[in-house]
């Protein structure tokens, strides 16, 4: 009888062991977890400016067309939004996204990273097409409103 009792509470002194090491360990972790998304600074999105709807032939053989609407998302600064709504800037802006798409093929932009580095590539040549405003770059991202491919 005795060593039953003593096995039992043996026993229950592991469990209790295990049971307040695990609750101490997962404390632990969610508190870096915690503390690692609240150290996360993001940035506020800036001003926007709406480019317009775009529908092109894409290059290759077969016969695909796409069709997106572009915004670019600019300096937080007055000067970038008016540069992009002047006339003869958006018109030498939606000419350069024409240009660009002209050259791209179905499968190029099938996937999230081909429409992200053709994102990339409109901001690219915008970017070296357009004057700098103090000394940095107008265009900060471009944003997709629709992207449809057939």
């Amino acid at each position: 009888m005795k060593k039953v009792v003593v096995f039992v509470i043996v026993g229950l002194v592991m469990f209790g062991a295990g049971f307040g090491g695990g609750l101490l360990f997962g404390r632990s972790m969610a508190e870096k977890q915690s503390a690692a998304f609240e150290g996360k600074a993001v940035a506020n999105p800036g001003p926007t400016v709406s480019i317009g709807e775009f529908t092109s032939n894409l290059a290759g053989s077969g016969r695909h067309v796409i069709s997106f609407t572009v915004s670019l998302e600019t300096l937080n600064n007055p000067k970038a939004v008016e540069l992009l709504n002047s006339p003869g800037w958006l018109l030498r802006v939606k000419n350069e996204i024409l240009l660009i798409v002209k050259d791209k093929v179905y499968e190029d932009l099938t996937s999230a990273e081909g429409a992200l580095q053709f994102a990339e590539e409109i901001k690219r040549t915008l970017n070296s097409q357009l004057p700098e405003i103090k000394g940095e770059a107008p265009v900060v991202r471009v944003l997709f409103e629709t992207f449809v491919l057939q």
